[in-house]
């Protein structure tokens, strides 16, 4: 199995040539003969990127789509435009929901899916929805919406749905990741981990009845913890014995660089163009 990066905030690798980042993720799984997308990144930069690193947009079989935020999903048009045929997309039923930052009492920015429903489904999307737990090939699964049982992994509070009524807070329900089942124990991609990477870890475990955790890759949204959640959560880490930790995109570029130093030889920066082969 390869995991390769397309994209997300940063560019590990110098070759090949012209590879571009941007706030936002995009990560190819292939796997058994499949090759399957989790998330297009926030424009169309991804296709760019992929393409410099070998992939052929017409062999992509899948998409899963983490959340209905615009560094997730807005590639998305993109990706279609250049798979040029109709291609399964798995989400929450909630991707389209209306979500905002509110940055202050009188301020509130759109940050949700920047594409219509009905436009996606014109290039080709197959909206596949994902509220339960659900294994799309063998091994390989979508979360579902995750439990959110530890006390310390709350969602930013200026994350918002707005409502007829006004803003409220946006617990972030369509939150999905992916968990695959590998000989080693489970693999974990992460698009943001807004329901918190404990509790997702936590999910995986009984959703495949796997144990082992041999890695975690993707966006851990530690950026904005605050001291006890982070404590908390790198406790947890430690716990589990990783053989991957590639904490990208909403994890913040300090907390990564402290985390090399924590993790050492199973730390990977997990930037665009840095490629993972798993047994």
């Amino acid at each position: 199995m390869k995991i390769s990066i397309l994209l997300e905030n940063s560019v590990a690798t110098p070759r090949p040539l012209g590879l571009v980042a941007e706030h936002g993720l995009s990560i190819l799984i292939e796997r058994e003969g499949k090759k399957i997308l989790f998330d297009t990144g926030q424009t169309g930069k991804v296709v760019q990127n992929a393409v410099l690193l070998g992939v052929d947009w017409r062999e992509v079989e899948a998409i899963i789509l983490s959340h209905g935020h615009y560094d997730h999903t807005g590639g998305l048009r993109a990706v279609l435009e250049n798979i040029g045929r109709p291609v399964k997309v798995y989400a929450h039923p909630d991707l389209f929901s209306p979500h905002y930052y509110l940055a202050s009492e009188d301020k509130a920015f759109y940050i949700g899916i920047p594409h219509q429903q009905r436009l996606l489904e014109s290039l080709g999307a197959k909206f596949l929805w994902v509220r339960e737990a659900r294994e799309i090939f063998p091994g390989l699964w979508v979360s579902g919406e995750v439990p959110r049982k530890t006390p310390f992994e709350k969602v930013e509070r200026g994350m918002v749905l707005r409502t007829e009524t006004g803003f409220v807070q946006d617990e972030i329900r369509d939150d999905l990741s992916v968990f695959i089942q590998t000989e080693q124990g489970l693999l974990i991609l992460l698009g943001c981990a807004h329901a918190g990477p404990v509790n997702i870890i936590e999910h995986a475990r009984e959703v495949t009845g796997e144990s082992r955790i041999l890695g975690l890759i993707g966006g851990t949204h530690l950026v904005t913890a605050d001291q006890e959640r982070l404590k908390k959560t790198l406790e947890y880490f430690r716990s589990l014995d990783l053989k991957i930790l590639a904490p990208n995109h909403c994890t913040g570029f300090a907390l990564r660089s402290y985390l090399k130093d924590l993790f050492k030889e199973s730390f990977r920066w997990g930037g665009g163009g840095e490629v993972f082969e798993v047994s």
